[in-house]
């Protein structure tokens, strides 16, 4: 080939680069990314978070956008898959090029992409994941969810002391999720003099847990404390009342979900922890008349989260270092409560509720 024809390419391509630069520059859009479970286990958590975002994303635009800049988000599913959620992530910061990211929904997706996000700089803010292991992700990173630091020692000390639980056969989740929660409830319970008599973990696509039951079942164990997302918890629930298994289950956060309520068993009574308060009704009637259906668990922190985010790309831009501190400087009056962060990005304000689930409707018990 020609030099002058090579020439003429290289500055072609210099041209439609700086074009580009310069369009970004000058855009009217800030671009944000969200990666969550919109297919497989938990989707219809996920579905119910991407809804949340695009209800507070068409209120931030209506009202002005973010100083005269339109809001748009990039939907990815994560699939509550590592390779999934690294994948999006991939994709929003080096294809779509976006200012910060909202998500991931299950521990194991945003563990999968935490280090891509501190190398990369992007502000990101978790609505759902909580793993205590990620209080240590980094500057860049923030969640409106809590740790299951505390859900775990929450649900421990619930069920040793108002359960009268002493012997306790856990079943759960292989994953960030439940491995975290489960370490930390197991931790607590024995300190505070109960017995774990039975540890029974499976990979979370798991839909038969018989094997495990039937284990458990003759242990007689007080109660079975079940960290299981929701399609597997109710496989988990129909086998354990198919092999006639009295004990009851106390299970965890992911069973607060509209879907997991309206499908299991009419005859089950089960208890589990939610680690949300209520929601506020103006948002329960704007996601109901969005979604078709009852608020999901996390859906209120991914609001939250957008609402967040924005009250510091208003105050100081998308630059990633001042945003991130814009954030933790954030004091708002949220869904479910008020949201700050402390060093590590994590809400310091937690609320926990055990709701039974019998008959087909959920009521709580303890606030």
């Amino acid at each position: 080939m020609k030099k002058w024809v090579i020439t003429v390419i290289v500055v072609i391509v210099l041209v439609l680069i700086g074009f580009s630069l310069n369009k970004e520059e000058d855009s009217s859009v800030i671009k944000i990314g969200f990666v969550g479970a919109l297919t497989g286990d938990v989707s219809s958590m996920g579905q119910g978070s991407k809804v949340a975002v695009e209800l507070a994303v068409a209120e931030i635009n209506d009202a002005g956008g973010i100083n005269g800049k339109k809001l748009e988000v990039i939907y990815e599913d994560g699939k509550c898959n590592p390779s999934a959620a690294s994948g999006a992530v991939q994709k929003l910061v080096n294809i779509d090029k976006v200012k910060a990211i909202i998500g991931g929904l299950c521990s194991s997706e945003t563990s999968a992409f935490a280090k891509i996000i501190m190398d990369k700089k992007v502000p990101t803010i978790s609505y759902c994941s909580s793993a205590p292991s990620l209080s240590q992700t980094g500057k860049y990173f923030f969640r409106t969810y809590p740790s299951d630091s505390f859900q775990g020692k929450y649900a421990a000390e619930y069920a040793y002391n108002t359960l009268g639980a002493r012997k306790i056969a856990v079943l759960y989740h292989i994953s960030d999720w439940g491995t975290g929660i489960k370490d930390v409830f197991a931790k607590r319970f024995t300190e505070i003099g109960g017995e774990i008599i039975s540890t029974e973990g499976t990979a979370q696509e798991v839909r038969d847990y018989k094997t495990q039951l039937s284990k458990i079942k003759d242990l007689k164990p007080d109660y079975i404390y079940a960290p299981l997302y929701p399609e597997g918890a109710l496989v988990a629930v129909q086998q354990a009342q198919d092999l006639g298994i009295k004990t009851k289950i106390l299970g965890a956060d992911a069973w607060d979900d509209s879907k997991f309520v309206e499908t299991v068993n009419r005859n089950a009574d089960i208890i589990y922890v939610s680690s949300t308060g209520e929601a506020n009704q103006e948002f329960k009637d704007k996601m109901k008349t969005k979604l078709g259906r009852e608020v999901t668990v996390c859906a209120p922190q991914a609001y939250d989260a957008v609402k967040v985010l924005v009250m510091g790309l208003k105050e100081v831009g998308t630059n990633p270092d001042r945003l991130q501190e814009a954030i933790r400087k954030v004091n708002f009056a949220g869904t479910v409560g008020p949201v700050a962060f402390d060093q590590n990005g994590d809400i310091t304000s937690v609320a926990y509720r055990v709701k039974r689930i019998q008959g087909g409707r959920t009521d709580v018990i303890v606030k």
